[in-house]
C-alpha cells in the first residue's frame, strides 16, 4: 500500500500539520533539523504530497509538470507549443522543470521537484527514464505521460509518440521505392527509439532481400555536428541513400556532403527523420518522414486529463527534392 501523510508523521514522531508545512516548503514555520527527520522518512517511504486523477479531472489543482529533456535535436519547440496551447484551452497551469541532455541526476532531480509541488499530473518530453525514476513516478500516484518516446514492453508507461517502427519502415521503403538498395541509417542513438527505428529499418530491408553491410548503421546523438562527422564515416561506403535519425543530423550530413562535392540528391539520396522547418531552409530542401509534433502535444494534455490509454500520432512522407529516384 502506498505511504500516507500519516504514515510519516508517525515515523517522524510528528504531526500531520508539520509534514505538510515541511513538504509545502513553507519556511519559518519549522526547524531544520525536523525538516531532514521528516524528509527523509518521507523518501524512505516513498511518500510525496500528490492527488488523484479524479482530482486532476475536476479542476481542484489545475497545475500541470512539464519536465524537458533537452535533446540536440529541434522538435521538442512544437511539441511544447502545442502544450501550452491545450493547457491555455483547459484552463490549466503549467510549471516547467529542465532535466538536462539525458542527464540521469538532472532527470531524478526534476522529478522529485515536480512531486514535491501541488501538481495535478506530469508530462515529460523526450524524457528517458530509468527503472528507479519510473518507480518514483508509480509510487507517485500522480498520472503522468511520456511525451515523443515509449520504453519497452517490460515497463508499464504512458505516453503519446509516434511510432518508431513505423517511421524506420515508411523511411527505408520509400528509398527503395525510389530503386536504393545500398541505404544506411545515419544517427541514431542506442535508446529504445533508435533501436525501435533500428528495427523498421530492418525488417524492411529483409523483406527486400537486401543485406545490411557493416558500416551502414552509423551511431549518434540527433545532432548537426553528429551528421557532419558521420558522412565523413560512410562516405566511401558506396550508399545511394542515408535515412538521417533527424533533421538536424540531415543537415549536418548534407553540410558536409557538399564540402566533399557531392551533389544532392544526384550522388546521395538522404531522406530526414522529424520534419521540421529545417527540412524547408536546406538547399536543397529535405524529404522527410513527418511528425506531428504539435499536435502530439496537444493531445498528451488532453489524454493526461482523461486519463485516456497510450496513443500513436500517426507520420506521414513530406516529399521535398533531397530523394533521386535511380530506377
Amino acid at each position: 500500500m502506498k505511504a500516507t501523510i500519516k504514515d510519516v508523521a508517525k515515523a517522524a514522531h510528528v504531526s500531520t500539520a508539520t509534514v505538510s508545512r515541511v513538504l509545502s516548503n513553507k519556511k519559518g514555520t519549522y526547524r531544520e533539523d525536523t525538516a531532514k527527520v521528516v524528509r527523509k522518512v518521507a523518501d524512505e517511504l516513498g511518500y510525496h504530497r500528490n492527488i488523484s486523477a479524479a482530482e486532476l479531472a475536476s479542476n481542484e489543482v489545475k497545475t500541470i509538470a512539464i519536465i524537458i529533456n533537452n535533446t540536440k535535436t529541434n522538435f521538442w519547440q512544437k511539441v511544447l507549443d502545442g502544450i501550452q496551447a491545450a493547457i491555455k484551452e483547459n484552463h490549466r497551469n503549467s510549471i516547467i522543470f529542465y532535466a538536462g541532455n539525458n542527464d540521469e541526476a538532472m532527470l531524478t532531480e526534476a522529478i522529485n521537484s515536480a512531486l514535491a509541488r501541488s501538481v495535478s499530473g506530469i508530462l515529460l518530453i523526450a524524457a528517458k527514464a530509468n527503472q528507479q525514476q519510473l518507480q518514483l513516478l508509480n509510487r507517485s500516484g500522480l498520472p503522468y505521460r511520456f511525451v515523443s518516446i515509449y520504453g519497452s514492453d517490460d515497463h508499464e508507461t504512458k505516453f503519446i509518440s509516434s511510432n518508431n517502427i513505423k517511421i524506420g519502415e515508411l523511411a527505408t521503403q520509400y528509398l527503395i521505392n525510389h530503386g536504393h538498395t545500398r541505404i544506411g541509417l545515419i544517427g541514431i542513438d542506442k535508446s529504445n527509439t533508435g533501436k525501435q527505428r533500428l528495427l523498421g529499418y530492418e525488417k524492411v530491408m529483409t523483406k527486400a532481400n537486401q543485406v545490411v553491410e557493416p558500416g551502414w548503421i552509423q551511431y549518434g546523438d540527433y545532432s548537426f555536428e553528429c551528421g557532419e562527422k558521420l558522412f565523413k564515416r560512410v562516405r566511401n561506403l558506396g550508399l545511394t541513400a542515408v535515412i538521417a535519425a533527424s533533421d538536424m543530423t540531415a543537415a549536418g550530413i548534407l553540410k558536409a556532403a557538399h564540402q566533399y562535392g557531392y551533389q544532392i540528391p544526384q550522388d546521395l539520396s538522404i531522406i530526414s527523420i522529424d520534419g521540421t522547418f529545417i527540412c524547408n531552409i536546406t538547399a536543397p530542401q529535405l524529404t522527410s518522414i513527418s511528425q506531428q509534433f504539435e499536435k502530439m502535444g496537444r493531445i498528451s494534455v488532453e489524454n493526461l486529463i482523461q486519463g485516456a490509454e497510450s496513443q500513436f500520432i500517426p507520420v506521414n512522407v513530406r516529399e521535398r527534392e533531397s530523394v533521386q529516384n535511380i530506377d
